[in-house]
């Protein structure tokens, strides 16, 4: 393993395993500038996604992915016998209510996490139970 150490207070860009690194400063608030050569080459709007590793902490870009119910929507009124207007009118009011809904689940699911302590005594958890099939 190749290690390097940057200088404290050195704005200078190093290379570790040919990888770009930057020494930043973390204010009291636990806040740090991402820079501008890294947040424009990954395109970072609005919102970032981080990752903690147990050894690091991961920052990437957020992708949005867009989710189109529709058909699944319509197979679903089409069972239950819907048809013609009273089919658009009710794929229309579903469309409407979904993101609320996703919103609801977000939250409860964020009120009830499923993994608790840490994340690594958990992913042990799991791999167990899926050799134990």
């Amino acid at each position: 393993m190749v290690t390097a150490t940057l200088k404290k207070g050195s704005g200078t860009m190093g290379q570790i395993n040919r990888k770009p690194i930057r020494r930043v400063k973390v204010s009291k608030q636990r806040q740090i500038n991402i820079p501008k050569d890294f947040y424009d080459a990954l395109n970072i709007t609005d919102e970032a996604i981080i990752e903690f590793t147990g050894k690091e902490i991961i920052i990437r870009p957020a992708e949005y992915e867009t989710v189109d119910f529709s058909a699944d929507i319509l197979k679903d009124l089409v069972r239950q016998g819907y048809s013609g207007n009273e089919l658009i009118q009710q794929f229309t009011r579903i469309k409407v209510e979904i993101p609320s809904a996703l919103e609801r689940m977000k939250k409860e699911a964020m009120a009830n996490p499923v993994v608790t302590g840490s994340l690594e005594d958990y992913l042990d958890t799991v791999e167990d139970e899926e050799g134990d099939e």
